[in-house]
């Protein structure tokens, strides 16, 4: 998003607008000061017709005007949010697959915010009161004093203001702070309903979010108290310097002959003109002060990706050659690294299993391999070129990947295979039979066409897994990523996955299976140990296998060397006894 080519197409025209109508709204004002000197006076009937065509003419092209300003805005709203609103939500995206990325989640929101107050009454209110030194220029031409009592209105308001400020900002900020914490935590209870309603976890959930709601109400209660005794106390300066105004206009009509009784009317109506955006900012002040730090939210987020390479050179498609050159991964908040020192290399169209104990860093080592997570230190590359150098949305269209955690999407079964584009039936069929999917598709209500509700809750968690495999397959991948793909499978499924591996290997797709089971790896060409976070083995799998075997002989005999080890001091105690 550019600031400048926001200023200077909408935000500056919609100012000179704004100059323009603060001078036509002070028509009927002159209108009424007219009709006193030029026509009640001189009893001039012409007069008054002329007059009063000028004042529609006039208000004519107020409204005119008025419906451009908002023309400009609404047209102002729809850019802002055809550019920046893609923007945010792919950020959002990249940033909520980080372990430890932001927890600024709330990036569309805050730009419906920004936007709801840039492009609505807010703004149009805030440049009504820039042109207050114009009537500040009208009053010392009209009198000296009541410029006085307007300059005086306005310092007392403008100290209301940032009274209300200072009372309120803190408690604001943090009733949003608290308020965001109690949102996410309902979305994390929603996202868990089963395990809260099956182990009836109901009455701790209440509980724990009427604590969290509570300290939201609190806070909100002392903001908009305070709020509300600085908006009484604008109220009455306002009444009371307007009503002053009309006082002050009396006074001048009986000492100066010359101040006529139309002018002190104009004075008391252009006193509330002329205060009436500075009270709107104040009474608004809660909503200008959401807008405010939303908008600050925004910024920092969006300068956050500001070096960024805006252009990456596009390269040819991948082969599929993936390598891994001393890659390791961490967390910075607990000084935790799951994957150190990883160095590996596949040549296009071979098979890697990936086994090794829980905890031991495959699913993490799976993640990085894809993109999703980026490594600490060291480079993974995709045919030799460092996979920070392909944009995301590129390189995806040629990797497959399958974590353990399934998720699908509203919509048909074709729009989930079709990774939710617009489904090219030949390619969903062919991942669907890939998968060993096509003819349980078949016998759904509607086959490619059956909705399956949000998350697929109409499907078996097999279904589901499967589905989540011919995603992966969409597009004829050229390096796929399968992380405990027979989590949910029957039997049946796990025959399919079988014949499924053999044909990707025909396929010539570089295959990265993470498994228990080493019934599926059976057609794997090279096998990878993973063991506390480091390589423990990798090679050609029969090698990896025969070295594994002999490392464990060779713990068993040190295992029964150690009872007989012990027998002996033993006896040898004894002898000494």
């Amino acid at each position: 998003m550019s600031k400048l080519f926001f200023i200077k197409r909408y935000f500056i025209p919609v100012a000179f607008f704004s100059f323009i109508i603060n001078l036509l709204i002070l028509s009927p004002t002159v209108y009424m000061m007219s009709l006193f000197s030029r026509v009640i006076g001189p009893r001039s009937e012409e007069a008054l017709w002329m007059l009063s065509a000028l004042l529609i003419i006039a208000l004519l092209v107020m409204a005119a005007l008025e419906a451009i300003r908002s023309s400009i805005l609404v047209s102002a709203n729809n850019a802002m949010d055809s550019m920046v609103a893609p923007y945010l939500l792919n950020k959002m995206m990249e940033e909520a697959a980080v372990p430890e990325g932001s927890q600024y989640s709330y990036a569309l929101k805050d730009l419906h915010t920004v936007r709801s107050f840039l492009t609505g009454h807010g703004l149009i209110t805030i440049l009504d009161a820039i042109w207050m030194p114009f009537y500040f220029l009208v009053m010392y031409l009209m009198n000296p004093l009541m410029l006085f009592l307007l300059v005086v209105g306005s310092v007392l308001m403008v100290v209301l203001s940032i009274v209300n400020k200072q009372l309120t900002s803190a408690a604001l900020s943090e009733a949003n702070g608290a308020s965001q914490n109690a949102s996410r935590f309902v979305n994390s209870t929603l996202e868990n309903a089963e395990v809260v309603n099956a182990m009836g976890m109901q009455r701790s959930i209440t509980r724990r979010w009427a604590s969290l709601n509570d300290r939201v109400m609190i806070l909100q209660t002392r903001a908009s108290n305070r709020a509300g005794i600085t908006t009484a106390g604008t109220k009455f300066v306002r009444m009371l310097i307007s009503s002053m105004g009309m006082g002050a206009g009396t006074y001048i009509v009986l000492h100066e002959p010359t101040f006529t009784i139309g002018q002190m009317i104009a004075g008391g109506v252009m006193f509330g003109k002329a205060l009436g955006p500075l009270e709107y900012i104040i009474t608004s002040w809660k909503s200008i002060l959401e807008a405010k730090t939303s908008y600050s939210r925004l910024d920092d987020f969006i300068k956050k990706f500001s070096q960024e390479q805006p252009n990456l050179m596009e390269l040819p498609p991948p082969t599929g050659k993936l390598t891994l050159e001393h890659v390791s991964f961490g967390f910075r908040s607990n000084s935790k690294v799951t994957v150190r020192d990883v160095s590996f290399s596949l040549e296009a169209g071979e098979f890697l299993g990936i086994v090794g104990p829980s905890a031991s860093g495959k699913s993490t080592l799976a993640r990085l391999m894809v993109g999703v997570w980026k490594p600490l230190q060291g480079i993974v590359r995709i045919d030799d070129a460092d996979m920070n150098n392909w944009p995301s949305g590129r390189l995806g269209e040629h990797i497959g990947y399958l974590p353990q955690d399934i998720e699908l999407f509203a919509g048909t079964v074709a729009e989930n295979i079709a990774r939710l584009e617009e489904p090219h039936s030949e390619q969903v069929i062919t991942a669907a039979k890939m998968a060993g999917l096509h003819e349980i598709i078949l016998q759904l209500p509607n086959g490619y066409d059956t909705q399956i509700g949000e998350g697929g809750t109409v499907l078996s968690g097999g279904q589901r897994q499967r589905i989540g495999f011919a995603r992966a397959l969409y597009g004829t991948p050229r390096i796929l990523v399968l992380d405990e793909p027979n989590a949910n499978l029957d039997t049946a499924g796990e025959t399919a996955l079988i014949n499924s591996l053999i044909n990707l290997k025909r396929a010539g797709i570089t295959t990265i299976l993470i498994t228990h089971n080493p019934n599926y790896l059976s057609h794997a060409e090279k096998l990878l140990i993973m063991q506390n976070g480091t390589v423990a083995a990798f090679g050609p799998k029969d090698w990896v296998l025969a070295q594994a075997q002999q490392a464990k002989g060779q713990q068993q005999a040190q295992v029964k060397e150690q009872p007989q080890e012990h027998m002996k001091e033993l006896q040898q105690d004894q002898v000494k006894a």
